[in-house]
């Protein structure tokens, strides 16, 4: 069984290995899932990951790209998570972003092929971003 990554996906990026190039090398992290995943192999990922990586950080501005193709029922990934793990990512970040680099946050929209999981999605990362934690 193939992980979510891109020997199956376009553009071809996503590997765990790429951490970022030049002089933004460890800046990037990829966690990659299983076909079917969802929200708890999602959420067991971040803890193993993405916390460590997040702490031993110091950006100067975050990016969020809240693409939503990983939603259940889009035809692109096969992944099955909700929207709750758009909008804990976003609050994770926006309190980091405060915590870290004076609030500098910036979310951009991103894929999605199923039209109510897009707005789903980026419905919970602007409501997570609006409530400050």
């Amino acid at each position: 069984m193939s992980t979510r990554n891109g020997r199956t996906l376009y553009p071809g990026t996503g590997f765990p290995h790429e951490r970022g190039a030049g002089n933004a090398v460890g800046t990037k992290l990829n966690i990659t899932l299983l076909p079917g995943a969802g929200d708890k192999e999602f959420m067991e990922a971040w803890n193993e990951m993405a916390e460590d990586f997040l702490a031993d950080s110091r950006p100067e501005f975050i990016i969020l790209q809240a693409g939503a193709d990983g939603l259940a029922g889009d035809p692109l990934t096969g992944l099955n998570y909700t929207e709750e793990v758009h909008a804990f990512v976003a609050s994770r970040l926006h309190k980091l972003a405060h915590e870290r680099c004076d609030g500098k946050l910036l979310a951009l929209g991103g894929g999605g092929y199923d039209i109510s999981n897009v707005a789903k999605a980026w419905t919970a990362v602007v409501k997570a971003l609006a409530t400050r934690s």
